[in-house]
């Protein structure tokens, strides 16, 4: 029998060294997905800088409305209007987001000139970022390996068994860090390396993981769910111009693609002006906002502050435009904490909270985890080879179960199975391993 101290001692050093070597590919994998989109920010603006720049005038740019009508005359006549983002600042040009069923397209920008009413060029858009085709397929890679939904399996498990791996290795760096710096041995030497890199981005391994985990395909519906229940959720904006329709509260992060039903409502282009007017009286003065017409005709304009940059500028407001009148507004400053640090983490994962820095210290922790697996792995087969770990790993896994207590037993069960539920692609990869030691234990070696 294992007393409590040893048992857990030992299953927390069984984790995070053998769930290191068979997951950490994973890890790897996106690590360098993730330095790759965290670096493409000034890269993509450098590829569609003939869409996104323009020279500064001295003039007066034409009014909005006269923007979304040249965009209108490059695009077919069944395109609809769904979202606009004028000029942040004079150098730059007004997007005209566009959605048509008949054409099978939706997103479609069309980067309209403020000063001279020239269409730039037109590129499909993708999120609520807004980012163009280049940094997509580098999205899509970190997220899905340009998989689809299931190649999500990948970073789901990654980021599950971060957060894992993260707080094992601390436990066991605290109960073997004397050990470390008394024997001098190659391997200690590669774990002590492992271990530093791994203290110095604790913070930021245990932030990755669980934001990333928000935006994920199956733990992510399980992490909305439980905001609701704690009333920690994201405020949306209420946009129903119906009176017995209560505002709900939903919570959608990262790249979430754009409304796009049929609008046959015959939008005006001159209403866009009146609509930014309003907005701006009501306080929505950030330079980076989008303006989005109604889907349906009991349904209000959204205006919304875009800037994700510190300080957060994402303050919202609703326009019933029969009536010229804000129905409801929402502001920042009055986000709950969870909701402030839900979005202000999402934004850091992504690489455009604090801009500049913020990129480069993504890419600093990509290659220091890229290098701490490195040496972890260097460390694992110092002395041993894969065919000997995965017998090492069985044996060991066996040996700690079969001398564990009822209470100790059943202790790891009821932590697998709230784990697992909460992380369904960790809770199947635990019972893929439960799997394999049965097979091992119950059916009789060939050798």
């Amino acid at each position: 029998m294992l007393n409590h101290s040893s048992f857990w001692r030992s299953l927390y050093r069984l984790i995070h060294i053998y769930a290191g070597i068979f997951i950490a590919p994973f890890i790897l994998v996106a690590a360098i997905t993730g330095l790759l989109y965290a670096i493409t920010p000034q890269l993509e603006q450098a590829i569609y800088k003939d869409v996104l720049y323009v020279e500064p005038q001295d003039q007066t740019p034409y009014k909005l409305s006269q923007q979304i009508e040249a965009a209108k005359q490059v695009m077919p006549k069944s395109a609809q209007v769904i979202e606009v983002r004028p000029a942040p600042i004079t150098d730059q040009t007004t997007r005209v987001i566009f959605s048509d069923p008949i054409h099978n397209f939706t997103s479609e920008a069309v980067f309209i000139d403020p000063f001279t009413l020239q269409a730039k060029g037109h590129l499909a858009v993708y999120g609520t970022s807004g980012v163009l085709p280049f940094r997509t397929m580098l999205d899509q890679l970190h997220s899905n390996l340009l998989l689809g939904k299931w190649g999500r399996f990948y970073s789901e498990l990654a980021a599950s068994w971060l957060a894992i791996l993260t707080l094992t290795g601390l436990y066991n760096w605290w109960k073997r860090r004397q050990n470390l710096k008394i024997r001098q041995t190659q391997k200690n030497k590669l774990l002590r390396w492992h271990s530093t890199l791994g203290l110095v981005l604790f913070p930021l391994l245990l932030i990755i993981a669980i934001t990333g985990l928000t935006w994920s395909e199956w733990a992510g519906d399980n992490i909305r769910v439980a905001r609701q229940w704690l009333n920690w959720q994201t405020p949306t904006l209420a946009t129903s111009l119906q009176t017995d329709n209560l505002p709900t509260v939903m919570h959608h992060e990262h790249h979430e693609m754009p409304h796009s039903e049929n609008l046959n409502l015959n939008i005006v282009s001159s209403e866009f002006d009146s609509v930014l007017s309003i907005a701006r009286a009501h306080g929505i003065d950030a330079a980076q906002i989008q303006i989005k017409p109604p889907t349906s005709g009991n349904q209000a304009w959204e205006v919304a502050e875009i800037q994700r940059k510190w300080p957060t500028q994402a303050d919202s407001i609703a326009i019933d435009m029969e009536q010229h009148k804000v129905i409801d507004q929402l502001a920042f400053k009055d986000y709950s904490l969870v909701a402030k640090l839900t979005r202000w983490g999402v934004d850091a994962h992504i690489g455009i909270l604090f801009g500049w820095i913020n990129q480069l210290v993504l890419a600093l922790y990509a290659l220091a985890l890229c290098i701490m697996i490195i040496y972890g792995y260097k460390a694992a087969f110092k002395n041993s080879n894969l065919k000997l770990m995965t017998t090492h790993f069985v044996g060991q896994s066996l040996f700690i179960w079969n001398r564990a207590t009822g209470s100790q037993k059943l202790g790891l069960i009821l932590a697998s199975l709230v784990l697992g539920l909460s992380l369904p692609v960790f809770g199947f990869s635990i019972l893929f391993t439960v799997f394999i030691l049965a097979m091992r234990k119950y059916i009789p070696s060939k050798s």
